[in-house]
């Protein structure tokens, strides 16, 4: 599980690329609240580079994706930041209840 509190998203990006086993069964990301706004605001770049690297990386590792995410009405935002995840409907996208 990744947790992100501040908005930095490309760190993200860095661990996974690092990941070298086959046996995930499930990849977990979780944004605080407003975090995700802000980096996209600051980076977009960044968010496109997670969304093609989760991309690729399912289509080669059975696992489940889930972005957990604290602010209501984000997951249209967050559909904007990982576009081609959601496209393909290969990603949960959950508000959490805190």
């Amino acid at each position: 599980m990744f947790l992100c509190q501040k908005p930095i998203v490309g760190w993200i990006t860095t661990a996974l690329n690092t990941i070298r086993s086959k046996r995930l069964q499930q990849l977990s990301l979780e944004f605080g609240r407003y975090v995700a706004i802000r980096d996209s605001e600051r980076d977009p770049q960044e968010w496109l580079d997670l969304d093609y690297l989760l991309v690729r990386f399912l289509d080669s590792n059975p696992l489940r994706l889930r972005v957990t995410y604290k602010s209501e009405g984000m997951s249209d935002h967050m559909a904007v930041l990982l576009p081609e995840l959601t496209k393909r409907g290969i990603v949960e996208l959950v508000q959490s209840e805190d």
